[in-house]
């Protein structure tokens, strides 16, 4: 069978487009891959991709840049100026009419030239180095040489300020600079830390929530177990209106109850998977005895806290905690910019010297003051030395705050630690009422659905207990963090 021309072009773009078609479905179910990760791999994407961090990390890369800046500006600097001027000619007025008469030059259409090409250096403090060429010319046809040559002028400078021996201009703002970023890798770091304890505790959370909403799901079919029971016994004619009345209304009360918690659950999960910004798809299994938090626990275990050591745990804090950190590093830009405040009021003395083309070799000495100015050079003082007492008392108010929070995160600990051994306490008891209730269900004293809502009633106390070791370990880890353990 012979195919012709058509029907092969018309076969070829068919299978083109199939191809076309597999690649595209290929991508696209590519792009809907679920991805499965575990909790540490979860919590070094959140450290990644959180917006708050995010940000800094940003304000961070944008201070860089502002540093590379200034060094670039520090290089040889070029700038190329040219300026072409068309003169026309004069107006002049006529005496017998009044009018004025723009009377032409004859060479209007050739422009006169004006050209400077300035190089700038900054050597070191205080030293520069700079070079000018001009050059400007009547007629830019001129072919003599040696008169274009004449119309330019050139120097080579070199300056030194003398006195105040002060900072220039971009070592100011490369001060300022470095010292914001410092400012902000400090917080960065802080904040790292508290971000991994605020990820924990929201993760621990929704571990508790899933236990409750199952012991929710579990009573649910225990008490419609029950009242169908007692709806049996009806049908039967042996009474129970009053036990079904109660079955009722406890089940609506538990399916209440259970909508309320399984909402609580996906938005506790929809939270902590937008706190750590993850990507779309991305599936985390919620699950108990991870590593990773197990040997974070035993280090909070491990660390001694009490009365006998709280004056060096809040040395500790003051010492380690980021703001304190950047507040004396604000104290020592606002001393550093007074002064070069009182620079700016002193006499003024350069030297510069270098080489003028066609002229000769020069040395200029330039001494410069200020003999009245209204007295702004006074208030610009008195304004910079009010900030620095200003954060004197910040830093006071600062310090005091700060041993406030650590001792609420002390006396939270034994809080913690005392409620931690009440409900293992209240567990023990229902631990010891389950062996009663055991025995009782073995005599026949109670029905299979009371010891199983005894046994449920059981693993809500080891919630509560798991709940109160979780506020121990996550008031732990902040505590452990506001003294600085855990930048070690």
């Amino acid at each position: 069978m012979m195919i012709n021309k058509r029907s092969k072009i018309a076969l070829f773009l068919i299978m083109f487009l199939l191809f076309i078609s597999i690649i595209i479905l290929s991508s696209h179910a590519e792009a809907n891959k679920t991805q499965e990760i575990d909790f540490k791999e979860a919590i070094k994407l959140g450290l990644e991709n959180n917006y708050e961090l995010q940000t800094l990390r940003n304000n961070i890369v944008e201070l860089e840049r502002n540093l590379e800046i200034l060094d670039a500006s520090e290089s040889f600097q070029v700038n190329l100026s040219i300026t072409p001027i068309w003169h026309f000619g004069k107006s002049t007025e006529n005496k017998e009419t009044g009018e004025y008469v723009v009377k032409m030059n004859t060479t209007s259409l050739t422009p006169s030239t004006e050209a400077s090409l300035i190089a700038t250096k900054q050597l070191a403090d205080n030293i520069s180095l700079s070079t000018e060429l001009t050059w400007q010319s009547d007629n830019l046809f001129k072919k003599n040489l040696t008169d274009l040559t004449d119309e330019i002028n050139a120097n080579l400078r070199l300056n030194k300020r003398l006195y105040p021996d002060s900072w220039s201009e971009n070592k100011k703002q490369a001060y300022s600079i470095k010292n914001n970023l410092q400012i902000r890798l400090e917080e960065l770091r802080w904040e790292e830390i508290e971000k991994q304890i605020e990820f924990i505790g929201d993760y621990l959370n929704i571990l508790r929530l899933q236990e409750q909403v199952h012991i929710l799901r579990e009573h649910l079919d225990l008490i419609e177990e029950e009242l169908a029971r007692v709806q049996r016994l009806i049908e039967l004619g042996e009474g129970g209106y009053q036990q079904e009345v109660e079955a009722q209304i406890m089940l609506k009360e538990l399916e209440n109850s259970l909508l309320n918690q399984q909402q609580n659950l996906v938005r506790a999960k929809k939270q902590w998977f937008l706190s750590l910004n993850l990507p779309k798809n991305t599936i985390v299994i919620f699950e108990d005895n991870i590593d990773f938090i197990e040997d974070l626990y035993s280090q909070m275990a491990n660390l001694q806290f009490d009365n006998k050591n709280e004056d060096d745990l809040l040395m500790a804090a003051l010492e380690e905690n980021y703001r304190t950190k950047n507040s004396q590093l604000e104290k020592e830009k606002l001393a550093k910019e007074l002064e070069w405040t009182k620079d700016e009021g002193k006499a003024k003395v350069d030297i510069s010297g270098g080489y003028q083309f066609p002229a000769d070799w020069f040395v200029m000495l330039d001494f410069s003051i200020k003999l009245a100015d209204g007295g702004v050079q006074k208030l610009k003082e008195q304004q910079k030395i009010d900030n620095i007492e200003q954060k004197d008392v910040s830093i006071a108010h600062l310090n005091e705050q700060i041993k406030l929070e650590a001792e609420h995160l002390l006396g939270q600990d034994e809080y913690n630690k005392l409620n931690r051994d009440i409900q293992r306490m209240a567990l023990e008891k229902e631990q010891d009422m389950i062996k009663i209730r055991e025995i009782q269900y073995n005599q026949g004293v109670i029905s299979l659905n009371n010891l199983q809502n005894a046994i449920l009633s059981l693993r809500e106390k080891e919630i509560k207990v798991k709940q109160a070791q979780d506020e121990w370990f996550i008031n732990r880890l902040k505590l452990a963090h506001f003294i600085g353990y855990l930048q070690e």
